[in-house]
């Protein structure tokens, strides 16, 4: 936990795509923690003869139950952040406050999103399993506050290797897709053990 400092960098300005960088460092360190590519596509409406889009049935998240899965370091981890509901196969999250004040949609989508692998690991609590990378993709912005994810992962314990991928969707239907790679370690001896009903991420 600490400050952290940000740089942003056009690398391409197009007339249909442009791709803008922003890296992240913490305060006072001289090498970067990470960093976000984003890829904007401008809208542009295309005629397709023969083209018809599928029309989901509207979703009320409130009628599913609340999660409230706590970390198995027993800190505080962004799940705090988000109110979580599970409905059939699809795991339900809504901000509790924004991440950043005027931000764009998809600062309200990469939250959940980054829960994906979380929501689907074959077992749960028995490896820490941190995701070096994730990919979102939308082909258009939610409406509404709630932002879902239809998941699934998989996992390769020999070589300590998984995946997680899933379609993401807002009440009136899909928006997009997410995938991750994450990295399999065992959990030190001192984390505490977890209960039944909790989640790491």
């Amino acid at each position: 936990m600490a400050e952290l400092r940000t740089q942003v960098a056009v690398v391409t300005e197009g007339g249909r795509v442009s791709v803008v960088d922003n890296t992240l460092w913490p305060a006072g360190a001289e090498q970067p923690c990470a960093t976000v590519r984003v890829t904007l596509s401008r809208e542009r409406a295309v005629e397709i003869p023969g083209f018809g889009g599928g029309a989901a049935d509207p979703v009320d998240p409130t009628v599913f139950p609340l999660r409230s899965p706590h970390a198995v370091h027993g800190r505080s981890w962004f799940m705090d952040a988000m109110e979580a509901r599970a409905g059939g196969d699809v795991a339900w999250f809504r901000m509790h406050h924004s991440v950043i004040a005027d931000a764009g949609p998809l600062a309200r989508v990469l939250g959940p999103a980054d829960w994906t692998h979380g929501i689907a690991r074959p077992v749960q609590n028995v490896v820490a399993d941190p995701n070096p990378n994730l990919v979102v993709q939308l082909f258009r912005p939610p409406r509404g506050e709630w932002v879902g994810v239809r998941a699934e992962a998989r996992w390769r314990p020999e070589a300590g290797l998984g995946v997680g991928s899933g379609v993401l969707l807002d009440v009136d239907g899909e928006i997009g897709r997410v995938s991750m790679s994450v990295i399999l370690v065992p959990f030190p001896r001192s984390a505490p053990a977890a209960g039944p009903g909790s989640a790491a991420g």
